[in-house]
């Protein structure tokens, strides 16, 4: 009977080691996925924010500036080529910071700065603005 006892016992504290350690290596993994999704979420409200400051440095507001307009402030795009269906139209950054001082301070805040901006448009405005970084 002892030796029963001991045997249930014995395995009874092997299991809950086991689950023990199951449950650690389930917590850090969730922790690990939570930590990595907020660190995600404020890297993109970082470049958001970040792209907003170069938007208003250029002047341009998707949904709203029109093609005259961005001829008239950037002058002829540095490339112009149609993706999904939109014409887009990229500028060089470092040529644009020649004439736009502000673009220059807004650029310092990327930890890796675009090189060019792409706009798309939706008829004869812009739909989307995008900074394109360099290749890695």
């Amino acid at each position: 009977m002892k030796f029963k006892f001991a045997v249930i016992a014995s395995l009874v504290l092997a299991s809950t080691a086991v689950q023990a350690d199951w449950l650690k290596a389930a917590t850090d993994s969730v922790k690990g996925s939570v930590t990595d999704s907020v660190k995600q979420t404020a890297d993109g409200a970082k470049e958001a924010a970040y792209d907003s400051a170069v938007n208003s440095a250029l002047g341009l507001v998707a949904g709203k500036t029109d093609k005259a307009y961005v001829t008239k402030k950037l002058g002829q795009a540095s490339q112009t080529l149609t993706e999904e269906g939109a014409e887009v139209w990229s500028y060089d950054l470092s040529k644009l910071q020649q004439t736009y001082p502000m673009l220059t301070e807004a650029l310092k805040q990327y930890p890796q700065v675009p090189e060019a901006i792409k706009l798309s448009f939706k008829g004869d405005t812009v739909s989307k603005i995008k900074m394109v970084k360099p290749a890695a």
